[in-house]
């Protein structure tokens, strides 16, 4: 598997890092402006895409239906 990570481009992973942080940064900034634990929604979108941000999309829309 070692051999296998390493033939991955440095661009494939350049765009993952950018993607991972810019979802945990989007989450972060949401969570804190509608009262959520920001560093909780963040830390979640640095590490897995996209669930966080699947999940807090549905609990902030239950949220506004209430």
């Amino acid at each position: 598997m070692v051999k296998s990570i390493k033939k991955v481009p440095k661009g494939v992973w350049t765009s993952i890092a950018a993607l991972l942080g810019a979802q945990a940064t989007f989450l972060f900034l949401g969570a804190r402006k509608t009262g959520r634990n920001p560093w909780v929604w963040g830390g979640a979108g640095l590490v897995q895409f996209p669930l966080p941000a699947i999940a807090y999309f549905i609990l902030n829309r239950q949220e506004k239906q209430k």
